[in-house]
Parts: C-alpha cells; structure tokens; sequence
C-alpha cells in the first residue's frame, strides 16, 4: 500500500486504496500533475460485511436505511478517512494560494536530492495547466485542508458528479511512502 503525505507537513493526505486516477478535463484530456479518487458515503460503525448475496440470508437491510448507522464520507472522516477540514476560499485566495503553494514547492523539489531535475522540469511545466484547470473549476469546488490545518501544507479539492464528491491532489505536493 502507498500512503500520500503531504511534503510539507507529513500529514497523511491519501492512500492507493482509493485508486487515484489522472484528471481530465472536458474534452477528456489529462491534466498534467493532477490526480483524483472518488469518495464514497460509507457506515463509520462497519456493520456487516456484503458477501455478494445481498439480503438472501437475513440480516437486515442497507446501513445506508439504518437509523442508528453513522454515515460517513471515507475521505474527510477523521477516524475512517484522512481528517480533511473544509475551509472557505475565495477565488483571489485560492489565486494566492496556488502561487505561493507552487513557488514554495518548486523551491522544495530543487531543494531534495531524492527529486531528479526532470521531475522538477516536469512540475513546473505542469503547473500553469493545472492552476488554470483549478481556477476554472472554482465554483465547482470545495477546500479541504489537511489535520493540521497548515495553510502553507497541500490542499484537497473537491467538486461533485454525482451524490459523492470527487478529491483532487496536486501531485507533486505529496510524498509517496510505502507501508
């Protein structure tokens, strides 16, 4: 399994159990230093495991009609997820943030000996792409800061297709580690 921790804080951001995949945009092109996972609402409590028969053997129906059951989103929940906070950004924020973000993590690649040159190149290529992705996506997103609610640390963004939403990371912003 690999953990996504945020480069500048070490908060743990993400996980290769949600199955990231590239973003695209409209017309189904990658978004260059991007990716994405889906969430899910999910019982915090676990309840019964579905073993693929559904209700053929009793047992109850669907946490989701539970009453008692406490549904959860299995990204930002702090016990089950990662601990996102949401917090409000307006769009010169988010303008702001992304260019103090991108500057401060250049400086951060160059500075790791570990992060080949051409990774670096690559980031910075990248980022004018994904900002203007970003920004176009404004009023379609949420912002989810990671646990320790470092301003300066990488930022989760959300936006919705469906009933759950969808996490977008800056790629370069996280540490891959294996456990």
């Amino acid at each position: 399994m690999i953990i996504y921790k945020c480069r500048f804080t070490g908060d743990e951001m993400m996980s290769d159990a949600f199955k990231p995949r590239p973003v695209k945009d409209e017309s189904g092109e990658e978004i260059p230093g991007l990716f994405e996972v889906e969430s899910q609402k999910v019982n915090k409590d676990g309840g019964a495991v579905d073993i693929g028969c559904g209700n053929e053997f009793g047992g109850g129906g669907d946490d989701m009609d539970d009453p008692g059951a406490e549904i959860v989103n299995n990204v930002i929940d702090e016990t089950i997820g990662f601990g996102f906070q949401e917090v409000p950004m307006g769009k010169k924020d988010m303008k702001d943030f992304l260019a103090g973000f991108c500057k401060n993590l250049r400086t951060k690649l160059k500075d790791d000996e570990s992060v080949p040159g051409p990774e670096v190149k690559a980031f910075t290529q990248a980022a004018p792409t994904f900002c203007k992705w970003l920004l176009g996506k404004y009023d379609d997103l949420q912002f989810f800061t990671s646990p320790s609610m470092d301003p300066d640390g990488s930022m989760a963004f959300a936006y919705y297709t469906g009933i759950d939403p969808i996490f977008v990371f800056i790629k370069a912003g996280l540490l891959e580690e294996k456990c």
